[in-house]
């Protein structure tokens, strides 16, 4: 099938060689200048691009977009309704990050049961505290919300700790390796079972300030939070709030609705926050393995198959 291809990106050669040694053709449209007059004077078949571009006014100017790759997970800046209309098949590389930010939770709970952080910080003070503990996760529970591909790699590795696993999904299903998988309705009543909770739902309308004092209520007062998934699912005043009043010990935040975190943001001193730079899903060489995803879907796309990424744009994930 020969069809147009143009891919939105600075020049990366391992990937470029990829997709020739697939013998596929690829136009790279560099980023600079203006992008937009260059995409649309391809009219190109496919699209591989990122969320921010303006795929919005693209897809008006370029009918012969049939398919778009978002060299990346989240999805929330799509123009969903759009794409529909124009009968855009879309393909992401959800589960690229899976393990790296599954390895980020486990790292956020190990720390925070052997104390590490603590350990540091006495460190700087030259302070040996004595009797120091650390506990143990061995029937501690963990609440997975959003129990996708990186929920369930966390599941697997905290099952080596001998951890209590519960999921929340959207649709009731069971999941292998899960205790108990209940739906966003019942998030309050399995929140309150939680020693850590760890959120790697997407951020849709209907996870929009998912994470609100509501949640929070519900939670152990030892309860710990990790937020992997997108800083819109978190009301991050009401969060503030609920660490002040001791609804729940700590949080572990690596995504913020502001990005960067702004330095005057309470989060960066606040002492039951541990802030990270939006890193537990940046992969090591993540354009060569998007790449090896599209060539997958690209193939799929090709024989008139459901792309093993495929999004479904009337859920917005």
């Amino acid at each position: 099938m020969n069809m147009k291809i143009v891919f939105i990106a600075n020049p990366n050669e391992i990937a470029i060689n990829a997709l020739q040694d697939a013998g596929i053709n690829v136009e790279i449209i560099l980023r600079s200048g203006n992008v937009y007059d260059k995409v649309t004077q391809v009219n190109p078949d496919i699209l591989i691009c990122r969320n921010r571009d303006d795929i919005s006014s693209l897809i008006k100017a370029c009918s012969n977009i049939r398919m778009i790759f978002v060299v990346e997970v989240g999805l929330e800046k799509l123009p969903f309704s759009e794409l529909q209309s124009h009968h855009i098949r879309v393909a992401n590389t959800g589960g690229i990050s899976a393990d790296i930010m599954s390895n980020y939770v486990l790292g956020c709970i190990l720390n925070h049961t052997v104390r590490l952080l603590e350990d540091w910080q006495n460190q700087q003070k030259s302070n040996w505290k004595r009797f120091q503990s650390t506990d143990s996760l061995i029937d501690k529970t963990l609440l997975i919300v959003g129990a996708g591909r990186t929920g369930i790699k966390i599941a697997q590795k905290a099952k080596a700790f001998g951890m209590r696993i519960i999921g929340i999904v959207r649709n009731q299903r069971e999941i292998e390796g899960f205790e108990k998988v209940g739906t966003l309705d019942q998030m309050q009543q399995f929140i309150s079972e939680a020693d850590y909770v760890a959120c790697t739902l997407p951020l849709t309308s209907e996870t929009q300030l998912l994470f609100s004092k509501e949640v929070y209520r519900c939670m152990k007062p030892t309860a710990v939070f990790i937020n992997v998934s997108r800083g819109g699912i978190v009301n991050e005043s009401d969060l503030l709030y609920a660490l002040d009043a001791g609804m729940l010990e700590h949080a572990y935040l690596d995504v913020f609705i502001n990005e960067p975190l702004p330095k005057e943001h309470a989060f960066w001193m606040h002492g039951k926050v541990t802030v990270t730079p939006h890193q537990s899903g940046r992969l090591a060489n993540n354009i060569e393995k998007a790449m090896k995803l599209f060539i997958q879907n690209y193939t799929a796309y090709c024989a008139g198959e459901s792309m093993p990424n495929e999004v479904d744009l009337s859920k917005g994930y």
